[in-house]
């Protein structure tokens, strides 16, 4: 079992070339540009952080696990995985039609329900930030990161705070350093780290606590590019349940979160509105992931609806087959490429330690 980490892996809650880059220079040529038409601006020494975080989270894999049985370095622990239907408004508004989201589409999809300590047998009842990734199937055109076990998915990752806890990329990459580290001294540098603002969102984020995946509300906290050319826009995502609970779960045991969930789907399908939250001007920053957009003047916009239909998911052959899926917000279409810093250290530490897990694991994604 792996140690827990403290906050360490919300870090990549809302995110996954080779088993690790060869070298930096290597490295360099994968990374992500920044578009400074949409707001990005490359750290200084971006590049080099994600390369050191890579290395660090690949090391720390390593040392917690043994072949055969590596796991997912954030969110390792599911609720399971469930099917569900996307479908797009039929009366979508055509400032906000473009890639997948065209009126009336429908798609197939998959959600992944997560913790996100690194705990994979952590305890429910504990404060924590949850996640939904989801995969649609069907999604033509070419991807920036093709998932190869589904070359036309397109995901979206999302958790349950509509914020994040830092912004730099050296942040990240001594923040992980340190807390990986597991020595008690340098852990009082952390606060120095994230700020105040980042602290409160940490703690904030750690002590969250919801009866059950399907009444949460998940938030991309990034941004994404909506839209081609000059007509491309910066955008935020978030999903929320249509309706506010009916049931009640009674908060018992460790995993409650998936027997709640799998209650739910034994006799009622759930149901979430997906909305896209439209940048207004530049002053709303695609690089800061502290900061909320304002939704006062960026309101979000239901353009979707998801549907989870009654179903047993909680099966031992779909639960493996849950851990084997992958999702990254790089399985996308240029059209919903990711932004900001966040997103673009995603692009190459997600790939590096999927790598990892592959090779530990003999070719098996966990």
């Amino acid at each position: 079992m792996r140690k827990p980490i403290c906050c360490a892996t919300i870090l990549f809650a809302i995110w996954g070339h080779s088993a690790a880059a060869q070298d930096l220079e290597s490295f360099r040529k994968i990374y992500p540009q920044a578009d400074p038409f949409l707001g990005e601006q490359l750290g200084e020494t971006e590049i080099e952080d994600a390369f050191s975080l890579a290395n660090d989270l690949s090391n720390t894999i390593r040392r917690d696990y043994v072949n055969g049985s590596a796991r997912r370095d954030a969110h390792p622990k599911a609720h399971g995985c469930v099917r569900a239907s996307f479908s797009v408004r039929e009366d979508l508004p055509a400032e906000l039609t473009a890639g997948v989201f065209q009126p009336g589409a429908q798609y197939d999809a998959l959600i992944r329900f997560s913790n996100g300590s690194p705990n994979a047998a952590g305890d429910d009842r504990n404060g924590d930030t949850r996640g939904m990734a989801m995969k649609l199937y069907g999604v033509s055109g070419a991807k920036l990161f093709a998932d190869p076990a589904s070359p036309d998915a397109q995901d979206f990752i999302q958790i349950s705070s509509p914020y994040f806890f830092v912004n730099g990329s050296s942040g990240y990459t001594e923040f992980f350093a340190i807390v990986n580290k597991g020595d008690l001294l340098p852990m009082f540098k952390i606060p120095f780290i994230l700020g105040w603002q980042g602290t409160i969102n940490a703690a904030k984020m750690l002590s969250q606590k919801i009866p059950s995946p399907l009444d949460a509300n998940y938030f991309s906290v990034t941004a994404y590019q909506f839209g081609d050319g000059d007509a491309r826009v910066a955008v935020k995502y978030n999903t929320k349940p249509c309706a506010a609970a009916e049931q009640t779960y009674p908060v018992n045991g460790p995993n409650y979160l998936r027997h709640a969930m799998q209650a739910q789907l034994n006799t009622t399908p759930a149901c979430f509105d997906f909305s896209i939250q439209k940048r207004p001007d530049d002053s709303f920053s695609t690089e800061d992931t502290i900061s909320v957009w304002d939704e006062e003047k960026a309101p979000s916009v239901p353009v979707a609806k998801i549907t989870i239909p009654v179903q047993e998911f909680d099966t031992a052959a779909q639960n493996a087959a849950c851990e084997q899926t992958s999702f990254n917000p790089w399985h996308s279409n240029a059209t919903h490429k990711p932004l900001g810093t966040v997103n673009r250290m995603r692009r190459v530490v997600y790939e590096t330690i999927s790598e990892l897990r592959k090779s530990m694991n003999g070719g098996a994604t966990q």
